[in-house]
């Protein structure tokens, strides 16, 4: 309920965060794409880990 008044950000493996009063409350779709951003970074770094710790083996 509060995600879908804008009150609330998700970030998939951080938790989820009230957000600032500062912050102008986002439309729906447009916090999603948000969120999936914010996926895609987090994922992307864990990918650049892995990677980094298979290429100290080889």
């Amino acid at each position: 309920m509060l995600r879908n008044e804008g009150l609330v950000i998700g970030q998939q493996g951080k938790g989820v965060f009230v957000r600032d009063d500062a912050a102008p409350a986002l439309p729906p779709a447009a916090e999603e794409l948000a969120e999936m951003r914010a996926t895609l970074r987090d994922l992307s770094q864990r990918l650049e880990r892995v990677e980094s710790k298979l290429a100290e083996r080889e």
